[in-house]
């Protein structure tokens, strides 16, 4: 077993079912991971109610990531539904876009103006780094460059960072050498993040459950969860992540199903994710 195997566990679930809070050592937290909703019409806003009150059902959820394509076309009026439904978690919510986030405007223009300062940033949480990165090259979906922008951030934040502190990224794009859709300089990011005690980094893009060790971590990417996407590897269980965090830098994952609308489109894989 590697040491990113052992550090970390991903397990199956199709229940909401809670490990024990009182056996988690104190300073642990968990938080949950989405990606690829692709909100595409008001028809989608009872499945994406329905997702968020599965979600609440899982116990002291310190935040939720949602890692790109949280609209279908990139309207505005979509990125507006995801942002009021997912304030329904009661959580602070962190979100990158992906490319369809960009459809409208070509470039990250709409995205942003409903979520302000959410392109490259980071937070911290009980002694973890968390790094968000605009990984888009506007819309387009294959063969892309992730931006001098998103490398100048880095190149700018990394220094300031705690070399120690365990380090999570999230971003749309896959970062994992081999995994499909990965853009042609992921490997500049990842240079960039050398330094830091990466953990783990959450894509999606590719709608598809992959897990690629990287030094003591993990590069990962997982399903979609739409109403009217499907899974690029052709699986059907659409879901998210539910994860928690250890101060030691352990990272346990745990994938819930959720179970589609019945009145999704039994739509083939659609390459661009």
């Amino acid at each position: 077993m590697t040491s990113a195997a052992g550090a970390f566990l991903l397990a199956r679930s199709s229940s909401v079912a809670e490990p024990d809070a009182d056996r988690r050592p104190r300073g642990a937290f968990r938080f949950l991971v989405v990606n690829d909703l692709h909100h595409a019409e008001p028809a989608c806003d009872p499945f994406f109610e329905a997702l968020v009150a599965q979600m609440r059902g899982h116990a002291d959820i310190a935040f939720c990531l949602i890692v790109g394509d949280l609209a279908d076309k990139g309207r505005p009026e979509s990125h507006a539904a995801i942002k009021r439904i997912f304030a329904g978690l009661g959580v602070p919510v962190h979100t990158v876009p992906g490319n369809h986030d960009n459809d409208v405007a070509g470039d990250t223009s709409g995205y942003a103006a409903v979520f302000p300062g959410a392109l490259n940033y980071q937070f911290t949480h009980r002694g973890w780094q968390f790094i968000g990165l605009d990984s888009t090259e506007g819309y387009a979906w294959g063969d892309t460059h992730i931006s001098e922008a998103t490398l100048a951030f880095l190149d700018a934040t990394v220094p300031k960072l705690d070399r120690k502190a365990p380090t999570a990224v999230f971003t749309h794009f896959p970062l994992a050498d081999g995994v499909r859709l990965r853009p042609v300089n992921a490997g500049e990011v990842l240079r960039r993040l050398d330094p830091l005690n990466l953990r783990v980094a959450f894509c999606g893009h590719f709608h598809s459950r992959t897990l690629k060790a990287y030094g003591a971590g993990l590069l990962t990417t997982n399903v979609c969860c739409a109403r009217v996407r499907t899974n690029h590897d052709g699986t059907r269980p659409e879901g998210y992540l539910v994860c928690t965090a250890y101060p030691d830098g352990r990272l346990v994952q745990e994938f819930v199903e959720f179970e589609p609308a019945s009145d999704q489109p039994d739509l083939p894989p659609l390459l661009g994710g």
